[in-house]
């Protein structure tokens, strides 16, 4: 089969998560099908960019402006590459998608990738729609305005990761010191869980030699410099990384011996049998994840609205500090982690998984009239450049 990756960029970095999920499913997709990926928008994303099977990026605004050039390229690839399903990877591609006459007659593939769920009772719709939290999919399952046969739940996304080659390593690990790794963008999202992670050093720090590595590009630089300065304030043992090196923050997982993590970058720690926390709405710790918790964070891809059971919040600590303290019982823990990513997160996965979603949707009849309908409200808002 031939699949044809769409993705945007509309004025980010073009780092984040679905870029890199992008990425590896892109990869294991093909080692059976022939692919193609085609970044849109303001400017591409350097993790699409690096992939093999990037084709090109094709500069385009929201609005009407620039569809019929988007077309005149797509109308262009498909003289040598016809896709058997057009898979996209944001909304904004899936509305650029719908309206183009030369993808009109191809069945749509669209991946939810995380997040909470929609405010509004009608999100987006497609042939097939893919999603990584049981959170997501229940909530279109539940949802009457669309059809459960047509939500896929695929948290597979992520490749077990190798820890950066010695040679290679411009940080050095201080092997007197107890290491949390946190790797995320800096001053925008996921404020509470840096926070969290400063509230657990300073705890922590009273009775073991702890340091916290923060790792990200800097998002907002007024919001970034506050929390710098509160560490700074606190006292905290805290070191940032915040140069070019840290578009690829899991090169720094060789630091860490426990990860803070949300999201992917959770998921990448646990693939090299890291520890690793995620945080929780109801407290201002974050909760280090076992095989008893593991579900209740599961359900909200280690976001921010992971909710912890009463076990969780007081065990904790001793959870943490028996690691600290046993070697034995933090090898049992790497063990553990492992498991869980094998189980959950690896790329085995991917692709009889994926195969089952584009089977379904290209057997559906197509019907672009029904779907722009279904999707009219974001079209719109798309098209006024919102």
């Amino acid at each position: 089969m031939n699949i044809l990756f769409l993705i945007s960029n509309d004025g980010g970095n073009g780092a984040g998560g679905h870029y890199n999920s992008l990425n590896q499913v892109s990869r294991e997709m093909a080692k059976q099908h022939n692919v193609k990926i085609l970044t849109l928008g303001s400017s591409t994303s350097p993790v699409v960019a690096s992939n093999p099977l990037f084709v090109k990026h094709i500069r385009i605004n929201k609005g009407l402006k620039g569809l019929s050039g988007l077309n005149a390229e797509i109308k262009e690839i498909k003289k040598t590459f016809v896709p058997g399903v057009v898979h996209c990877f944001d909304t904004n591609s899936l509305n650029r998608a719908l309206l183009l006459p030369s993808l009109k007659k191809y069945p749509i593939v669209l991946n939810k990738c995380g997040g909470k769920n929609p405010l509004k009772s009608n999100y987006q719709h497609a042939d097939a729609i893919v999603v990584f939290s049981t959170e997501n999919q229940d909530w279109f399952l539940n949802n009457t305005n669309y059809n459960n046969d047509d939500i896929f739940l695929i948290p597979n996304r992520v490749r077990k990761l190798e820890l950066l080659d010695e040679k290679l390593r411009q940080e050095t690990k201080d092997t007197n010191k107890i290491t949390f790794v946190r790797i995320s963008r800096l001053g925008g999202a996921y404020e509470h869980t840096l926070l969290s992670a400063f509230n657990l050093i300073e705890e922590l720090m009273k009775n073991y030699p702890v340091e916290l590595v923060v790792i990200g590009r800097i998002q907002n630089k007024e919001r970034y410099t506050k929390l710098k300065k509160e560490a700074e304030d606190r006292k905290l043992p805290v070191k940032f990384i915040t140069d070019e090196r840290a578009i690829k923050g899991s090169d720094f997982l060789y630091l860490a011996d426990f990860v803070v993590g949300t999201g992917r970058s959770f998921m990448e720690a646990t693939s090299l049998g890291i520890p690793s926390l995620a945080p929780a709405s109801n407290t201002d710790y974050p909760i280090l994840i076992n095989t008893d918790n593991f579900q209740d964070f599961f359900k909200n891809n280690f976001s921010e609205r992971n909710v912890a059971n009463d076990k969780s919040l007081n065990e904790n600590f001793s959870n943490i500090e028996r690691l600290i303290k046993d070697k034995h019982k933090y090898i049992k823990s790497q063990e553990e982690t492992i498991a869980l990513f094998n189980d959950y997160f690896g790329t085995e996965g991917i692709l009889p998984k994926y195969d089952c979603a584009y089977s379904y949707a290209a057997n559906k009849k197509i019907n672009r009239t029904s779907l722009i309908i279904n999707n009219l409200n974001y079209i719109v808002k798309y098209l006024l450049g919102k």
